[in-house]
């Protein structure tokens, strides 16, 4: 075989099996793309009604005013559905039995409405009652690790947690590994500019 008989044959097999993964290619491409928008997350574990509840507490740990985003805009909600779903399923009973246990409680100061209905301040003396908790001290550790974390795993949604404590995630874009990335980087933030 020559060299180029060799090149060719390796290009055809690459050619060959890229087109048998593109299908696979797509799916991941259209989650990735999916889960980058903030309209499109999903819920894996919680529903819809539990997650709007757990919302409300993660709103009160980390509260938004007028100069910065809280945990409702990083979208820790979707870190803690993320985690419970494909991180730590024994979390499971603890947030549902919470959940169960605040719904309860929320039930007690008004009986016609959810915890996300109720005023700040009845919210604020509720977490209080419960803040020695498990659920509670998880709920406050995850609010916490999903404003700051990762924003691939579900929260930090626009690295909001990251720029309210000034944090560049500059990865390994640091000479002599990335240096061409950083360049790349640095070019791409004066176009967003």
């Amino acid at each position: 075989m020559t060299h180029f008989s060799r090149r060719a044959f390796l290009a055809g097999a690459g050619a060959a099996l890229t087109l048998t993964a593109l299908p696979n290619l797509a799916k991941a491409h259209a989650h990735a793309a999916q889960q980058a928008s903030a309209d499109t997350k999903t819920l894996h574990f919680f529903t819809a009604a539990e997650a709007k509840e757990l919302d409300a507490v993660c709103a009160q740990i980390i509260p938004s005013d007028t100069d910065s985003p809280g945990a409702r805009e990083a979208g820790a909600i979707y870190f803690i559905d993320y985690a419970c779903a494909e991180c730590e399923p024994d979390l499971q009973p603890i947030f549902r039995n919470g959940l169960k246990d605040l719904a309860a409680d929320a039930h007690k100061v008004d009986a016609s409405k959810d915890f996300s209905d109720l005023t700040s301040d009845q919210q604020i003396a509720i977490l209080k009652s419960i803040e020695k908790s498990d659920f509670f001290q998880r709920a406050r550790n995850y609010t916490i690790i999903g404003f700051l974390g990762d924003p691939s795993l579900g929260g930090n949604r626009n690295e909001i947690g990251w720029k309210y404590i000034g944090f560049e995630n500059a990865g390994m874009y640091q000479p002599p590994f990335g240096y061409y990335d950083a360049e790349l980087l640095a070019q791409q933030k004066k176009g967003d500019e």
